[in-house]
């Protein structure tokens, strides 16, 4: 939206901010935290369980060569090539299998997993040569290949500096035997790729916390934003108040019938008006039989004349009384005070005289919107 240009996004993002993104495949990650945990997996394994692969891939390696069994038991070639490849896959799917699932984790732990359906559907914006040839040749891609370089050149300056101080240990493998060379040389591999792992790891720790801000600041919101979305989900609150006006206002209509249940209106004059009335039999506390705003309070007070109904003016004990209490309900008990003296007056002194004074409590002093005048004033 044009209003929102230069606003800043310092709105944390919605929950349905959040839900859009991922819909639309944000999914917060980083290639560079994947690699590393994959290298460090199969440097783990290769440490604990090198000599075991060593062993089957040497294994089937040896079986791979030797033919006899097709010779001197003429087994068809496609079955023994069949158990060659079982010897193989074996060991693979060991090793592989723990990558797998250690990826999983990674990304679940960092930021979660996800699959949304209608992002596997076809998309003709994929194919775009126009798109892929910005991609590749963009400023975005020249940015990629540059950190590219920049990480090789790390993991590569780890893996020298540290052959460099065991090159003594490297020079000596030749003039040993050939189990303690391959011991050796395997302890010297085990290590490197561990100090690798250590560069990649790093690489990782600086691209978690980069992908990290990046994705955050991408969800970020405007103010207006937040408002926009408010109004979407919940509707605008004109309309959610211009809605409410008009159900308390038919529900104020209803009311009128009982207009002659009233024995006495306050009112405060002109927009509001609430009809009470006193059981002197049951001596429970005054109820509230008819209200009404504006043209609604306006025919309780015409009603009120043609049945020479008494009406008596307060404003800040009409609008307490309509918000505080109900049609059929008994009014507020902070208020029974201030009513018992009106209903006095109307009852004992038959009108006579100036009306009384009454005190309405601060906290139920209320303007013509229903706010608290109290709060309102502080």
């Amino acid at each position: 939206m044009a209003e929102d240009e230069g606003q800043e996004r310092t709105e944390e993002p919605t929950a349905k901010r959040l839900e859009k993104a991922l819909e639309d495949g944000e999914v917060l990650t980083s290639k560079d935290m994947l690699l590393a945990v994959v290298m460090l997996g199969g440097a783990l394994q290769l440490s604990i369980g090198g000599q075991y692969y060593f062993n089957q891939f040497l294994a089937a390696f040896r079986n791979g060569i030797d033919i006899s069994s097709v010779l001197s038991r003429d087994l068809p070639l496609l079955s023994v090539v069949g158990d060659r490849f079982a010897d193989v896959m074996l060991p693979l799917a060991f090793f592989i299998l723990p990558l797998v699932l250690l990826l999983f984790i990674a990304q679940i732990a960092f930021g979660g997993m996800h699959f949304m359906p209608q992002n596997a559907l076809f998309k003709a914006n994929r194919i775009s040569p126009a798109s892929g040839f910005s991609r590749m040749f963009g400023s975005a891609a020249l940015i990629e290949l540059v950190k590219s370089i920049a990480k090789i050149g790390l993991v590569g300056a780890i893996g020298v500096s540290y052959l460099s101080g065991r090159m003594a240990e490297i020079m000596a493998i030749g003039s040993m035997p050939f189990e303690a060379a391959l011991f050796q040389a395997g302890s010297i591999m085990s290590s490197t790729l561990m100090m690798l792992v250590l560069g990649a790891a790093i690489i990782a720790a600086i691209d978690v916390l980069y992908q990290w801000n990046k994705h955050h600041n991408r969800l970020m919101m405007t103010k207006q934003e937040v408002k926009d979305e408010s109004k979407e989900s919940d509707g605008s609150p004109e309309v959610k108040q211009r809605i409410r006006q008009l159900q308390r206002e038919a529900a104020d209509r209803g009311s009128v019938a009982n207009i002659s249940d009233a024995q006495v209106i306050i009112s405060n004059p002109t927009h509001f008006a609430v009809g009470l009335r006193y059981d002197f039999e049951k001596g429970s506390a005054p109820m509230i039989v008819v209200k009404g705003t504006d043209a609604v309070a306006k025919t309780i007070r015409e009603l009120a004349a043609e049945k020479k109904l008494p009406v008596l003016e307060y404003p800040l004990l009409a609008r307490a009384l309509y918000f505080t209490s109900e049609v059929g309900t008994e009014i507020h008990s902070e208020l029974y005070r201030a009513v018992a003296t009106v209903l006095s007056f109307v009852f004992h002194a038959g009108l006579e005289g100036d009306k009384p004074e009454i005190e309405v409590p601060a906290e139920l002093r209320f303007d013509a919107n229903g706010r608290a005048m109290e709060r309102k004033n502080a």
